[in-house]
């Protein structure tokens, strides 16, 4: 180890985050893509209803007549897609599904353990949504961590498994935090 990963294993150790692995398991990496793309499925998310996908909430119609989602009704939905099939959920990574107002808004998934400081967030069927080492600085990787930062600081945030954010969100600074909404 050269002194200068020697010190950024210290920086990263006192920011209480690991050093991610210099690759993510293959496998991991493929599963946690498998999982978002199976939430976004079940959850009506992207583009999957305009390519004939159902999903399992009820959303009804486009912009007046469409139908919010709760947290319980994404949170069972997004469950059952998970049911089978995902070994490392858990394991080696936790999906965050931020809520908005009218619904789930987005999949993110995070690293944890031995997969810690990587992550992947949904995007369209057409595009390549891999996971990426959170600490570079290349636009995708700021992305997901500012992704993962907003997750963590939102109390309406779904976690599977639902004690997800304690591995996904230790050590994330509060700085990078969405800023807290003013007291009403």
């Amino acid at each position: 180890m050269t002194s200068l990963e020697i010190i950024g294993a210290v920086v990263l150790a006192a920011a209480g985050t690991a050093a991610p692995a210099g690759k993510l398991a293959p496998a991991v990496s493929k599963e946690m893509t498998a999982a978002i793309v199976a939430v976004n499925k079940a959850l009506g998310l992207e583009s999957w209803p305009m390519r004939g996908v159902q999903p399992c909430v009820d959303r009804g119609g486009q912009g007046i007549t469409a139908k919010d989602v709760t947290a319980d009704q994404a949170r069972k939905c997004a469950g059952a897609a998970l049911e089978k099939g995902f070994p490392d959920l858990g394991k080696s990574y936790v999906l965050a599904v931020p809520m908005a107002d009218v619904g789930p808004a987005t999949v993110i998934a995070v690293g944890v353990g031995d997969s810690a400081g990587w992550g992947a967030y949904s995007c369209d069927p057409d595009r390549k949504c891999a996971p990426v080492n959170l600490a570079l600085s290349a636009k995708w990787s700021k992305r997901t961590a500012d992704r993962r930062a907003k997750a963590c600081a939102e109390s309406s945030t779904i976690w599977f498994p639902a004690d997800g954010a304690a591995g996904a969100c230790a050590g994330v600074a509060p700085s990078s935090a969405a800023p807290a909404q003013p007291a009403k």
